[in-house]
């Protein structure tokens, strides 16, 4: 029977390699020069672009280009980052347009899993079209090792906040901008929204952030890790973190990965979760993975439970709008997990919209963009803010939309 099962282990991870390198055929390719900074061509100040390219990326009245931009890597030196920046066709309006930070959910954490590889990149960013009828310049980041060269800090909040808001800079180098903007993002790209008002004052002083949005934001991360461990997105989040931690601050993954989930865990780093062929390679790798892959709790033992709390956003300034949309069918950031996120915001002082509606973690951004592109325009305008804090801290549960005051906010 042992010798049937192994067999069976060897045939399946076989077949996830020829996979994943069909994947490597199929999808993924050559980087393209274009994301290849040149020698000492980092050497200007972050925000500023290294280079620029049009890029047809199917919204409707809109350009836009692929850039390759400066930012600041974890340890202080300079690094290349891609992504998209999406204007209007109509003249800017005076002093500029104002722009949204796009900010990606998770792809994967190899090169080649940058979005602005896509070439239906417009369909990646929920309401872009409507973004862009409403005068925003939209700003795509790659965030860092996605496109560009180095390691992609998965879920590591300052290289994500600083990705996004050189990304915004970088926008001003190609269109009219005016200094203000918002920040929209997803899961992944939600834990970045978060940290971009966590650092936007003291790393770009010179830009307005006027509101944060995020779609089931990966707001604790400990869940992940504890909570989530039994789900599909929970193995995968865990697994593509623990990945990247390890080469970002140079730990031993094998002290809390078993040796056995390994050959599953690099098929998983080296895929992305984007396209057919992508998700059924990480689909073969998540049932290769054991059930019980962890050799010990990440959030338990030292120092990787000091990078879980590290990375975990708690600090957004007092003031400062945030909208987050909960779907309340997601089995990876559990409803309940959001809104005591977002009861410790309101403790804090920060304004917060809670919009939880019938949808599951793939789905809430799009399902929520109209809502979400409202409120952002809201915020953009210098409208009131309201804010569901009163009925947070009373209410034990989820918020019904009757609950709500009509409108954008």
């Amino acid at each position: 029977m042992r010798r049937k099962k192994l067999v069976l282990i060897t045939g399946l991870a076989i077949l996830a390699v020829a996979v994943a390198g069909a994947f490597l055929v199929m999808v993924g390719g050559p980087i393209p020069g274009f994301y290849t900074p040149p020698p000492n061509g980092l050497s200007s100040v972050a925000g500023s672009t290294v280079r620029t390219q049009p890029f047809d990326t199917g919204v409707p009245g809109a350009r836009a280009w692929r850039v390759l931009y400066r930012s600041t890597g974890m340890d202080g030196t300079p690094v290349a980052v891609s992504g998209v920046v999406i204007a209007p066709r109509d003249d800017p309006p005076a002093g500029g347009y104002p722009v949204v930070a796009w900010a990606h959910p998770t792809t994967g954490i190899a090169r080649r899993c940058a979005p602005s590889l896509e070439s239906d990149f417009g369909a990646t960013i929920p309401g872009a079209a409507a973004l862009i009828k409403r005068g925003f310049v939209i700003a795509a980041t790659d965030y860092v090792g996605l496109g560009g060269p180095g390691t992609h800090p998965y879920l590591v909040g300052t290289s994500a906040a600083r990705s996004v808001l050189d990304s915004v800079r970088a926008a001003a180098s190609l269109v009219s901008t005016s200094g203000d903007f918002v920040v929209w993002g997803h899961s992944q790209g939600g834990h970045a929204a978060l940290w971009t008002g966590e650092l936007a004052r003291d790393y770009a002083p010179e830009l307005k952030l006027r509101g944060v949005a995020a779609a089931a934001p990966a707001s604790e991360l400990a869940p992940l890790f504890v909570d989530d461990i039994d789900t599909t997105g929970g193995e995968v989040f865990a697994t593509l973190a623990l990945l990247s931690w390890a080469k970002v601050y140079k730990l031993d993954i094998s002290t809390v990965m078993k040796g056995t989930a390994m050959p599953s865990a690099w098929i998983m780093g080296s895929a992305c979760l984007t396209g057919s062929t992508g998700l059924l390679t990480d689909s073969v790798a998540l049932h290769l993975l054991p059930q019980a892959f962890l050799k010990a709790d990440p959030t338990k033992i030292a120092p990787w439970k000091s990078i879980v709390a590290e990375n975990t956003p708690r600090k957004l300034p007092p003031g400062l709008p945030v909208l987050i949309a909960q779907g309340s069918d997601d089995s990876v950031i559990e409803p309940e997990v959001t809104r005591n996120f977002a009861r410790g915001l309101c403790r804090s002082g920060v304004p917060v919209k809670l919009l939880e509606i019938e949808a599951n973690h793939l789905s809430i951004a799009s399902l929520s963009a109209d809502r979400v592109v409202a409120w952002l325009s809201a915020r953009a305008g210098g409208d009131a803010v309201h804010s569901d804090c009163m009925m947070l801290d009373s209410a034990p549960g989820a918020l019904s939309q009757d609950d709500r005051p009509e409108g954008n906010d």
